[in-house]
């Protein structure tokens, strides 16, 4: 009887532990474990891309405040992306965000649809992930910032401003873009959706899949993805651009597009012109590298960084050349060191921001899943 005793109470003890460490991991919002009944968030992104470190940080913070859990994927390729996904499917998580990843961006396409079948919404930082299928992209319009971002140019080629001292531009990014076919797989009425999304964005607009943006350079020759000369004829004078992408992105491509057809409009005011040299290195440090060196080697007179990757070795490349730099699409400048501050960069680069209110879009996503 004594032994039975012993063992009895060995036996009561470990399942007091098991229930206290079970509690421990409940209010744990990043082990998940133990919540079967609850609402957990995926948080989908590459660890390695500086676009989305403070995203990320924001993300945890905001639901550690809340006491929601949250359990991250990462990736750094298509294929793990997508396996990524596998296992917050079979998490059954209840949405996943993503900041504006170029990694996640470029894997979009091989996910949404099994992410779709899930039913499981996919919240990210940019119009062109709803493009390429993903429930609902929250941000800048990158038309626009393309075009500021050309008008930056202009100031300081045509105006002489100097880039120590001109001021980061930031825009509102309170547009909320849902994927129309994604939304009715998933279960969503739109026009309900909508309603609930409008206390939290100025403008909900409607797409629906594909590859690539509406292509308009049939109409605009001067927005094709390619090098030449663009801007007036017969300009008085010719100025040197050198832009390089990061990756070949949808929103990434539309910035680039934007950019050049607002400096050839531009050029045909001011009977100005433009050689752009324009190259994308695909992702790959080394390539980025040449690129770069190519444009100090021909002596362009300025350089347009498109993604934070980009900006960062233009601004590190440049540090004894100082041949100005004007980024584009950097959702934190400060933080990437790119910058001192945004109302006065410091040095030769400066630029256009697309910063992501993180707390925002996560209003967005506790009015879809409730909280």
């Amino acid at each position: 009887m004594k032994k039975f005793t012993k063992i009895f109470a060995v036996i009561l003890v470990i399942a007091i532990v098991a229930g206290f460490a079970a509690c421990s991991n409940k209010n744990n919002g990043k082990d998940t474990d133990n919540k079967e009944s609850s609402k957990v968030i995926g948080l989908l992104y590459d660890a390695g891309q500086d676009s989305s470190t403070t995203a990320i940080a924001e993300a945890k913070a905001f639901l550690d405040e809340k006491g929601i859990a949250y359990k991250e994927y990462t990736g750094t390729t298509v294929e793990e992306v997508s396996l990524a996904v596998d296992a917050a499917i079979a998490d059954k998580v209840a949405a996943i965000f993503t900041p504006s990843d170029n990694t996640i961006m470029t894997a979009e396409l091989s996910i949404y649809e099994k992410l779709a079948e899930a039913k499981i919404p996919h919240f990210t930082g940019a119009d062109s992930f709803a493009l390429n299928g993903a429930y609902l992209g929250y941000g800048v319009d990158y038309a626009n910032l393309g075009v500021e971002t050309a008008n930056m140019v202009a100031e300081v080629l045509l105006e002489g401003k100097d880039t120590a001292s001109l001021p980061v531009k930031t825009f509102d990014n309170g547009t909320a873009t849902i994927n129309t076919e994604v939304c009715a797989k998933i279960g969503y009425d739109f026009n309900e959706i909508s309603e609930k999304y409008k206390p939290f964005c100025q403008a909900i607009k409607e797409i629906t899949t594909s590859e690539a943006f509406k292509d308009d350079t049939e109409n605009n020759p001067a927005a094709k993805l390619e090098s030449g000369k663009i801007g007036a004829e017969n300009a008085q004078k010719t100025y040197t651009v050198g832009i390089c992408n990061f990756v070949d992105d949808a929103s990434l491509n539309q910035i680039v597009g934007n950019i050049k057809a607002q400096l050839d409009k531009i050029g045909k005011e001011k009977n100005v012109a433009f050689e752009v040299k324009y190259d994308n290195c695909n992702a790959d440090s080394n390539v980025l590298s040449q690129i770069i060196a190519g444009f100090s080697a021909d002596k362009v007179d300025l350089m347009v960084g498109v993604a934070t990757p980009v900006a960062v070795a233009m601004q590190s490349a440049t540090e004894e050349n100082k041949i100005p730099v004007i980024f584009a699409a950097v959702s934190d400048p400060v933080g990437t060191g790119i910058v001192a501050s945004n109302e006065a960069p410091g040095s030769n680069i400066t630029g256009t921001s697309d910063y992501l209110d993180t707390k925002a879009i996560f209003n967005l996503i506790l009015a879809t899943i409730g909280e």
